[in-house]
């Protein structure tokens, strides 16, 4: 609306545009994912530091029944679709490996200070890149390999440089085996595990795969005798601890939700960025929060591991956008240049680790039909030098 003065006319109020939900949207969501990736972490950390809560495994195990409580109700609207019997090996070999790699990766937080977990949990993109070769024969870009020299290099000094990996040794071995299990799984499965999640819906597919790992992690505490010494906790029968615990179960679910959002209203780029800001936050925090005692040694690792993790992330996004544009797409066809950067952010199984989450499986790597166009998009003018 215009109020007409004379031959001028100007505005009778300023311009909202600017605080429209197109707007807000990008910012709230890169805002919301740092803040709640972070939080799991250190929430799940302290449940084991503050609340004695020293049962990684069940930890798992509760978050997969607080999820399928959690989306359950929504199959009285929508139908739960089965996994096709022809999909059951490689369904079951998901399940396994997740269960794996989410375990491990749990009894290493509970027995590591948080920044050497992060520190050795930011060397998994060179397992991925080592099982590529060695698999495959796989042959990446010289710049993609370089970056591993730092983040190796300050994994290595942050894991000397704390007491914590002589305390409790099998803590990094449990990490090993979290990211060997992880990198396997995403060389192995990545292409199926996309495809499976577009033929069943990506609800159905989180309800079976929580499932199925649900029925893997019982067994496993008890492997690992969690349901005798849950019993001597001195907190077993008070109600707040146990609102603390089932509720970091669903924060995970709202950190992949909060992915897909990212994804959605923002670039590539930007996730890859929010991953950088996560690690380095997160072990700062870690810092302050429980107190860590930092040598010098220690100091000067994680600044190589953060330091390495961001040229890694920046090398391995570069190199998906100017590997797909040397793909030359024909002049008369921008639509055909722009569905070619499907790849940008689906089908790599390395860079679905440059964006993994700590809920049970990772939503990330598929985008439903109706927020393909957008990403399409986005990730098109990041190629052309926009973004």
């Amino acid at each position: 609306r215009v109020l007409i003065q004379g031959d001028e006319a100007r505005p009778s109020h300023c311009d909202c545009t600017k605080w429209s939900p197109g707007t807000i949207l990008p910012v709230a969501s890169v805002l919301g994912l740092i803040t709640v990736a972070v939080t799991k972490t250190l929430w799940t950390k302290a449940m084991f530091y503050s609340l004695e809560f020293h049962f990684p495994i069940l930890t798992c195990a509760i978050s997969c029944m607080a999820t399928l409580v959690a989306i359950s109700p929504m199959f009285l609207v929508i139908p739960l679709k089965p996994i096709p019997r022809n999909y059951y090996g490689k369904f079951a070999l998901i399940a396994v490996l997740t269960c794996v790699d989410l375990s491990c990766m749990n009894l290493g937080l509970d027995r590591l200070s948080v920044s050497v977990q992060q520190a050795l949990n930011a060397a998994t993109p060179a397992a991925v890149i080592l099982f590529e070769f060695l698999m495959f024969q796989k042959v990446r870009s010289f710049y993609v390999y370089l970056p591993f020299l730092p983040l190796l290099a300050g994994t290595v000094l942050t894991t000397i440089g704390s007491d914590s990996h002589r305390s409790s040794p099998d803590g990094v071995i449990y990490m090993l085996v979290a990211i060997v299990s992880g990198a396997l799984k995403a060389i192995t499965t990545h292409e199926f595990l996309v495809g499976l999640r577009h033929q069943v819906g990506v609800l159905s597919f989180l309800f079976w795969i929580d499932l199925a790992m649900l029925l893997l992690l019982l067994p496993a505490a008890a492997v690992f005798s969690e349901y005798q010494h849950i019993q001597t906790w001195d907190r077993l029968y008070q109600v707040v601890p146990w609102i603390i615990v089932i509720a970091n179960g669903l924060f995970g679910g709202v950190r992949a939700w909060l992915v897909k959002v990212v994804l959605k209203y923002n670039t590539a780029l930007t996730k890859v960025v929010c991953d950088i800001i996560i690690k380095a936050a997160t072990i700062g925090l870690s810092i302050v929060v429980f107190g860590t005692v930092l040598p010098k040694i220690m100091v000067a690792g994680i600044c190589l591991t953060i330091f390495g993790f961001t040229m890694y992330s920046a090398a391995a996004f570069y190199e998906k956008v100017y590997g797909c544009e040397s793909q030359t797409p024909p002049k008369d066809s921008r639509a055909s240049h722009t569905k070619s950067l499907e790849g940008v952010h689906v089908s790599s199984p390395t860079e679905s680790y440059i964006t993994s989450s700590d809920q049970s499986i990772r939503l990330e790597d598929e985008d439903s039909d109706d927020e393909k166009p957008l990403l399409y998009k986005t990730t098109a003018a990041a190629a052309r030098g926009k973004c």
